[in-house]
C-alpha cells in the first residue's frame, strides 16, 4: 500500500522538533524502490510577486531542454531546478506560508483561496503515478487555451487541474522526477478497460494530458524543482499557476517539488504545523 503525509518545509531542508503529543511521521524505512517527494503550492501576494524576477534569477532554467522551455513559455509557464540549499527569498516565502496556515482557520479549512498551500509528502514507488490537485472548478466552464504550432482554445465543463507525479529512484540518493500537467473535465462516464486478458468497467471523467509540457529532471536528495507562471498571464499558466482568494485577489502560485528520500535509511520528516485535513490527502 502506498501512503502519503504532510511534509515539513523549512529552509534548506531543516526538520524542527515534532509538536508535543504528535509522533514523528513515518518511522519505517523507505523501500529500496521508493522515493520521498515533497510538494507545496506557495501563493504570493502582490508584494511578494514583485520579487519573482529576483527568485527566477537564482533558479537553473537551463536544466530543461530548450524546446521544452519554449513550449512552456508559449503556454505561460516556466520551470527550473535548485541544487542544494534553496534561496533565502524562497525560504522566507515558505516560512510565511507555513505560519499563515498555522494561524488562519480559513487556510486550515482550505477556504482562503481556490489553491490550497498544504504541504504533502509522497512515497513514490518506481514509475507509479500520483496526482497532485492544483485547482478544481466544480460548477464552472472555462475557455482553456493551449499553444503549440497554432493556438487552440476550447471550453471545458468543470475542469480539475492537476499534475501527475512519477519518480524513479537510482540507488544513489537521486531520482528522476516526471511532472505532467493534466485536466479532468465533464461528467463521469463508464468505460470498458481491457487489461491482461480481462475486461472491466471503470467510471471516470474525460482527461487531457499535455505530454509536450512534461518535465523530466534527475535531481539529488534536497534538490528542488520549481514551476510557476510567466510574468504575463496566458495560456495554461493562467489556470495552473494563479489562484483567486476569498477576497477576490488574483495571486501567482509556485509549485515546489523536493526530493527528500531516495533509497535512504532515514525516516521521513515530522508532520508540520501546516497539516492538511484528511480530505485533501490522496492515496
Amino acid at each position: 500500500m502506498l501512503h502519503i503525509g504532510c511534509a515539513t518545509w523549512l529552509p534548506s531542508g531543516e526538520e524542527p522538533a515534532a509538536p508535543k503529543g504528535m509522533p514523528g511521521f513515518g518511522t519505517a524505512k523507505v523501500a529500496n524502490d521508493a522515493a520521498g517527494v515533497e510538494t507545496i503550492l506557495v501563493r504570493l501576494n502582490s508584494t511578494q510577486a514583485t520579487r519573482l524576477p529576483e527568485l527566477w534569477a537564482q533558479i537553473d532554467e537551463q536544466a530543461l531542454k530548450p524546446d521544452l522551455r519554449i513550449a512552456m513559455d508559449k503556454n505561460g509557464m516556466r520551470a527550473g531546478k535548485i541544487s542544494g540549499n534553496s534561496p533565502p527569498l524562497l525560504d522566507e516565502w515558505v516560512r510565511q506560508t507555513v505560519q499563515r496556515i498555522g494561524e488562519d482557520p480559513m487556510e486550515q479549512a482550505g477556504f482562503a483561496a481556490d489553491v490550497s498551500s498544504f504541504s504533502q509528502l509522497w512515497r513514490c514507488r518506481a514509475d507509479v503515478r500520483k496526482e497532485l490537485s492544483i485547482r478544481d472548478f466544480q460548477n464552472e466552464s472555462l475557455n482553456i487555451s493551449y499553444h503549440d504550432i497554432t493556438s487552440n482554445a476550447q471550453v471545458y465543463e468543470a475542469p480539475h487541474f492537476q499534475y501527475a507525479i512519477q519518480a524513479t529512484p537510482h540507488g544513489d540518493a537521486s531520482a528522476t522526477i516526471r511532472l505532467t500537467p493534466e485536466i479532468q473535465h465533464g461528467e463521469l462516464v463508464k468505460k470498458m478497460i481491457a487489461r491482461e486478458s480481462a475486461v472491466r468497467t471503470d467510471t471516470r471523467r474525460e482527461s487531457i494530458v499535455w505530454k509536450q509540457l512534461s518535465i523530466e529532471i534527475r535531481i539529488q536528495k534536497g534538490d528542488y524543482i520549481v514551476i510557476g507562471p510567466t510574468a504575463e498571464s496566458r495560456g495554461l499558466g493562467e489556470h495552473f499557476f494563479h489562484t483567486k482568494t476569498q477576497k477576490g485577489e488574483i495571486q501567482p502560485v509556485l509549485m515546489l517539488v523536493r526530493l527528500s528520500e531516495a533509497n535512504s535509511d532515514s525516516a521521513f520528516a515530522h508532520p508540520s504545523a501546516a497539516q492538511a485535513p484528511p480530505s485533501t490527502l490522496q492515496r
